[in-house]
């Protein structure tokens, strides 16, 4: 039998999951009566959470659905699991769960259960793990051209679960970032980094490391933004540090 005290946060927990939801779903069918091109950014700024949360919330409610969501619903019941979901899709794995309904997962002062958060670390591993083969990989060959697109969607999954991850710069200073579209908002610095100039930087450091060698710090990267994406490189692993260098 479930004890009292349990049941009790349960049932509360659920009851703000539930209100929000109603919240949520309530400003999407207002937003859709008046333009189609309904805003989840606008929703989930009004609401005070993502907005994967809000597609989340509006495919649990079954007012929501594309091409997308369709696709994921279809292999989540042949029995895929979501990194087979995010092979077949190229999707990463935090736009995944967003297409996916919430069952059991606990809404409002408790964001997820614990089986979510091990399921997100595992995601975060699985993504950094394959990135760093890959890298490792294309820094013994001498002969690449170019850094394949695949990479590049390698390195920008995993950086979207990196989010809200405490990194700290050469000179010592703590940050987090967050990901809006394809910008990248740095705690500590007002004007975004955009996605273009991230990947810029990293071909640089592919192309500064080609044939095994390190990188001596953030000024060699040559882009804006340097002193935040040569720490948040270095920590995902794709970059190493000269040896010879402070």
């Amino acid at each position: 039998m479930e004890p009292a005290k349990e049941k009790q946060d349960r049932i509360f927990d659920d009851a703000n999951r539930q209100q929000i939801m109603e919240q949520v779903v309530k400003l999407y069918q207002v937003q859709k009566e008046i333009d189609y091109r309904v805003s989840l950014r606008g929703i989930a700024d009004e609401c005070g959470i993502t907005p994967l949360k809000v597609r989340k919330l509006l495919i649990t409610a079954g007012v929501y659905e594309n091409d997308i969501s369709r696709e994921i619903a279809a292999l989540w019941k042949e029995g895929k699991t979501t990194w087979e979901i995010q092979e077949q899709t190229g999707l990463s794995a935090a736009s995944v769960h967003s297409y996916l309904p919430y069952s059991r997962t606990i809404y409002g002062k408790r964001i997820s259960v614990p089986q979510e958060w091990e399921q997100a670390l595992q995601n975060r591993q699985q993504i950094d793990s394959l990135l760093i083969q890959e890298v490792n990989s294309l820094k013994e060959n001498t002969d690449w051209k170019k850094v394949p697109s695949s990479l590049d969607q390698l390195l920008w999954d995993a950086i979207l679960l990196f989010q809200s991850h405490s990194f700290t710069t050469a000179k010592n200073l703590k940050f987090t970032y967050s990901i809006k579209g394809n910008e990248m908002f740095v705690s500590r610095k007002d004007k975004s980094i955009t996605k273009a100039t991230i990947l810029l930087a990293f071909h640089k450091a592919m192309e500064l490391q080609r044939g095994g060698n390190g990188i001596a710090g953030p000024k060699k990267l040559g882009t804006f933004g340097a002193s935040y994406l040569f720490p948040i490189f270095l920590q995902l692993g794709v970059i190493s540090i000269e040896k010879n260098s402070c």
